[in-house]
């Protein structure tokens, strides 16, 4: 799939969405089984290599002159803190919910929720942002978005459509800002 190079023309242009798998965690925090979701210190968190990713892609995005409108994240803490890290807010989505666990039934909504998310075109010249896990965007799209902090751009499409048109890896914002 393509890198970022070939779609940055269009990212600062707008119209597209930006699927984030939240940035790098402590992987010896505890188990998302036993997450409380009101309360960060029973989940897996983000690390200080990942807090420093996020800001990292947060700065590379001001200095590639993409804009970002909407800003949605799941309701776990590692989401929201990479959300607001790197673009200064989110809303949550619930629908954006860890779905490893959910049975089939709620697997197969929360997947439709995001597929619409996915093919909604954002704001007139922005773009939107979907922070979330790993999980959701595979049952969604077959796309297991791995390493933590990789992004994947959509560009939606008529008809509820979407593609799935670049991945891009953490470290590429920062590399293509400074080359720029």
């Amino acid at each position: 799939m393509p890198g970022l190079g070939a779609v940055l023309d269009e990212l600062r242009n707008g119209g597209l969405v930006i699927y984030l798998r939240h940035a790098a965690t402590d992987p010896s925090g505890p188990a998302d089984e036993d997450a409380e979701i009101e309360r960060c210190e029973t989940q897996r968190n983000l690390s200080a290599k990942g807090r420093d990713q996020a800001t990292r892609i947060g700065r590379a995005f001001v200095a590639l002159g993409i804009h970002v409108g909407s800003v949605v994240s799941s309701p776990f803490c590692r989401c929201l803190e990479t959300a607001r890290l790197a673009f200064g807010h989110a809303d949550i989505a619930g629908d954006l919910f860890f779905s490893i666990d959910a049975d089939a039934r709620q697997t197969r909504r929360l997947s439709e929720s995001l597929r619409r998310m996915l093919a909604t075109p954002p704001a007139p010249h922005t773009n939107a942002v979907i922070v979330s896990h790993t999980a959701n965007l595979r049952e969604a799209t077959g796309i297991w978005p791995k390493p933590e902090g990789v992004a994947y751009v959509f560009r939606p499409l008529p008809d509820g459509r979407f593609e799935a048109v670049a991945r891009v890896q953490p470290q590429d914002w920062a590399a293509a800002a400074r080359h720029r």
